[in-house]
């Protein structure tokens, strides 16, 4: 069964292991360490001090200038000040003397290197040396003549058991090492681990739609960020909700307000309360109603398909300036009905741009739709195109009702219509700006917006233009 751990909960698990890694490797390999030191210390001790015996009190025995009861004493005192025991012996062996005791043999009768080699370690002498120890050997020489050896003892005990002492001499250290391991991993738990269970805890409200639920994390570092993005995802959806609760409402009533007309007419025209001679009329207005649900539809379906697949380009060349008259000549009878003059100005006779030719005829579309719409009757609407660098600047202006500042920037919202245009725009579904700001965002371009009260707007996009 596979473990599943939180970060609070792996790094309680790696402070533990690493605590016991702490003590248990101190407890077992702490004496081991020391013991190896201490080996290598003594060594170099007890062969600076055979060294030392040789120099200064064997060549005098040798002189006759220090008899042998005063070299044994003073072989006797280095044995004390070192704790080692110190046998003497000649080159065939032979022991002469012994600090520990007086019972002497040959060496050679035992199988050992203690002569031969300078150093041996848990070496035994059966029956004369029973416990295991450590020798130094030094070779004792006269007149250039071998003249025996000197071989420092200490037991291995002896070393094991000034490594025990030693390593318990360190145990506050390991103490203090541990509480500093304990103390860096509750700053870890702290600055890391607490901070992320916060972030998690405010995910899952998220999750829950809880979009209004805060905490408090001032760390100054990447969990700070993480909780802004956090943050503005959070505002993002609760902001997508809230259109979204907002365009089904708008989407419901748009639908609802024709579909009632025209089943109201329609009954009424049934059952007869509507005579025969005045069906026309309201035919006409259920045919401009079901005219309003199929533009409505249109719309909808354009932004379902922006949303779920993106814009989709067919980038040609073509003429933007001949595009232009194409979709004014559409508008030919609204315009003589209102007495609208539209007037075209094109820095160049032809400017041909970069773009997809069905959707930016969709934009102008909307572009003068809205503008004739919202311009008073017998005013100017005026097109032009300029062209600025490796750009091309179109521009829908027109004379009519404007949109207050506070509208501007909410007038590219999905149903977003100002109080001052309800009036005016009975067939709008306040998503034709919509549309029109996906497409030119999806050619990379920008479209700008300005107004004044009273009298008038302007649309200005951009394109790229065909060099």
């Amino acid at each position: 069964m596979k473990l599943h751990l939180n970060a609070a909960g792996k790094l309680a698990l790696t402070y533990i292991f690493t605590l016991a890694v702490l003590i248990f490797g101190w407890s077992v390999y702490g004496t081991h360490f020391f013991e190896n030191k201490l080996k290598v210390q003594t060594q170099t001790d007890f062969y600076n001090a055979l060294a030392g015996i040789s120099d200064n009190y064997i060549k005098g025995y040798y002189n006759n200038m220090l008899v042998n009861a005063d070299l044994q004493t003073e072989i006797k005192i280095i044995s004390k000040y070192l704790n080692a025991r110190i046998l003497t012996a000649r080159d065939d062996g032979t022991m002469l003397f012994d600090t520990d005791q007086t019972y002497l043999f040959n060496l050679n009768t035992y199988d050992t290197d203690i002569l031969s080699e300078t150093y041996c370690y848990d070496v035994t002498l059966p029956g004369y040396i029973d416990q295991p120890f450590m020798s130094v050997s030094y070779p004792i020489t006269y007149n250039m003549k071998m003249r025996g050896y000197l071989v420092m003892i200490k037991y291995t005990e002896d070393i094991r058991r000034s490594a025990d002492e030693l390593n318990s001499s360190y145990w506050p250290f390991v103490a203090g090492m541990a509480a500093l391991i304990s103390a860096i991993f509750l700053m870890l738990y702290f600055q890391f681990v607490q901070p992320l269970k916060r972030l998690v805890r405010v995910a899952k409200e998220y999750s829950n739609r809880n979009y209004s639920y805060t905490c408090d994390i001032n760390t100054g570092d990447e969990y700070t960020e993480l909780y802004s993005a956090l943050r503005c995802i959070g505002d993002d959806f609760h902001n997508l909700e809230k259109q979204q609760h907002k365009f089904i409402s708008n989407v419901s009533h748009d639908f609802r307000s024709p579909l009632t007309s025209i089943k109201g007419y329609t009954e009424a025209m049934i059952d007869g309360t509507i005579p025969p001679e005045m069906c026309e009329k309201y035919l006409k207005i259920i045919m401009f109603e079901t005219e309003r649900l199929t533009k409505l539809t249109s719309n909808l379906l354009d932004l379902s398909r922006i949303d779920s697949k993106g814009t989709i380009l067919d980038i040609t060349p073509f003429d933007i300036n001949a595009t232009i008259k194409q979709t004014v000549a559409c508008f030919e009878g609204v315009c003589t009905e209102k007495q609208i003059t539209v007037k075209l100005f094109f820095e160049e006779p032809k400017t041909f741009v970069l773009a997809d030719l069905s959707k930016i005829q969709q934009v102008l579309y909307n572009l003068i739709d809205n503008a004739i719409k919202f311009s008073y009757n017998d005013s100017t609407l005026v097109i032009s195109s300029k062209i600025k660098g490796d750009k091309i600047f179109v521009s829908v202006k027109d004379s009519g009702i404007g949109i207050p500042k506070d509208s501007l920037n909410k007038i590219w919202d999905r149903f977003y219509k100002t109080d001052q245009s309800r009036g005016k725009d009975k067939k709008g579904t306040g998503l034709g700006l919509s549309i029109v700001k996906e497409i030119i965002n999806a050619h990379g371009e920008n479209i700008t917006a300005t107004s004044t009260l009273d009298v008038g707007t302007e649309f200005s996009f951009s394109l790229p233009r065909k060099l």
